[in-house]
């Protein structure tokens, strides 16, 4: 179904993107996958016609000129995700420029809020066209559903085995529950959008969980006791 079309990973910040990236690289030749690092550079001049994969922080849109293509990425608990991405940022890159802020500070500086809503509309605060865009992705998962979320994507692209190990955990991430109420409060405001984009894909995404035919549920949790 999508074999002649381009996969471009829409990789929001700290989504178990890292992990997914690694898998998605495996079934392609190394030739044919061609990484991005600043969602802000045009890199389409630079994709040659071997191009099967685009990787890394992309946002919606941005490869209109590669001709047939086909979208995939992953959604996650907006407060955990802006969390681990102010402890990322300031323990694990140890940028000061960053770090100097409170998490509640950092959760309103421009650019952060309302994060994985822009990717997915292509840097627009839209949540009717976030939801819209989604609709039309070949695949999205749910972090905190990671295995179900692999399940789904290797019977959506006809992939066989998935093999992972868990990338960019960082130790020195504070945990939601140690987190002030006051602080919390900052995050949900500044991420509106994405708390309700959120709540919308996870639905959706456990619909499409009970919608799974009796043997593909037979399946799915015998390969989640295997991956123990």
């Amino acid at each position: 179904m999508y074999k002649d079309k381009v996969l471009i990973f829409v990789h929001i910040p700290k989504t178990a993107g890292s992990s997914l990236s690694g898998i998605i690289y495996t079934k392609y030749n190394p030739h044919e996958v061609f990484s991005v690092s600043n969602p802000a550079l045009n890199i389409v001049s630079q994709i040659n016609n071997n191009t099967k994969c685009v990787l890394g922080h992309n946002l919606f849109g941005q490869h209109q000129e590669l001709g047939p293509r086909i979208y995939v990425t992953m959604l996650r608990d907006p407060i955990d995700r802006v969390i681990s991405h102010y402890y990322y940022i300031k323990y694990i890159l140890n940028d000061d420029s960053i770090g100097k802020y409170s998490l509640g500070e950092f959760a309103q500086l421009d650019g952060f809020p309302n994060m994985q809503t822009r990717f997915i509309t292509g840097d627009k605060p839209d949540l009717e066209q976030a939801i819209n865009n989604l609709k039309t992705f070949a695949f999205f998962g749910i972090t905190e559903m990671f295995t179900e979320s692999l399940f789904l994507i290797k019977k959506t692209m006809g992939w066989k085995d998935i093999h992972y190990v868990k990338n960019n955990v960082n130790p020195k991430k504070q945990k939601k529950e140690t987190i002030s109420t006051e602080t919390i409060k900052q995050i949900e405001i500044a991420n509106s959008l994405d708390i309700q984009l959120y709540q919308w894909a996870k639905e959706n995404f456990e619909n499409r969980l009970k919608n799974l035919d009796s043997t593909s549920k037979i399946e799915l949790e015998t390969w989640k006791e295997s991956l123990k």
